[in-house]
């Protein structure tokens, strides 16, 4: 058993191998690469983790300072503008849990600051959407009234104040 197996050769019957010592030949680099990829991945993945651009109580403090704007009456194209704005600043911080509920407002918003009065079928697009974003737009109520303790204005136009009722404790026996 001399000097150490080329990886090269791969034909059992090939002399080279012969004199060959065995090694763990696949897995020899295994030892540095490991530390290695290790000391790359594991701060990458605690930032990740805790990313407080997008936790509660980031977007629960930012919630409360814009619900107030977050209503009407909204009088001139500027005013719906904004409106749009604020809702893609406040998508930016949105909480995983209501992420998708939160996007599918944004972009409800979008579509209706886009609508044209006069055309029937603008106005039906909207209203399509706003019927699909409804469930979005209650999920998203309840999560930041029952999270934030902040009442959202109405979005789609259904979804009211959201009472939280917490279940009477039962007695011991």
């Amino acid at each position: 058993m001399g000097k150490p197996c080329d990886l090269a050769v791969t034909d059992p019957s090939d002399p080279h191998l012969r004199d060959c010592r065995p090694s763990m030949s696949p897995f020899r680099h295994v030892s540095r690469i490991v530390p290695a990829v290790l000391a790359t991945l594991v701060p990458i993945s605690l930032a990740a983790c805790s990313d407080t651009d997008r936790g509660a109580e980031r977007f629960c403090g930012e919630i409360a300072r814009q619900v107030p704007f977050l209503e009407g009456p909204f009088v001139e194209s500027g005013d719906i503008d904004a409106l749009v704005d604020r809702y893609e600043k406040l998508d930016r911080i949105t909480p995983l849990a209501i992420e998708d509920e939160w996007r599918t407002i944004t972009e409800l918003m979008k579509l209706a600051s886009d609508v044209d009065p006069s055309d029937p079928r603008s106005r039906q697009d909207v209203a399509d959407a706003a019927y699909k974003a409804e469930r979005s737009a209650r999920d998203v109520a309840i999560w930041v009234e029952t999270t934030c303790g902040v009442a959202m204005p109405d979005v789609v136009g259904v979804e009211g104040s959201v009472p939280v009722t917490i279940p009477p404790a039962t007695p011991a026996p």
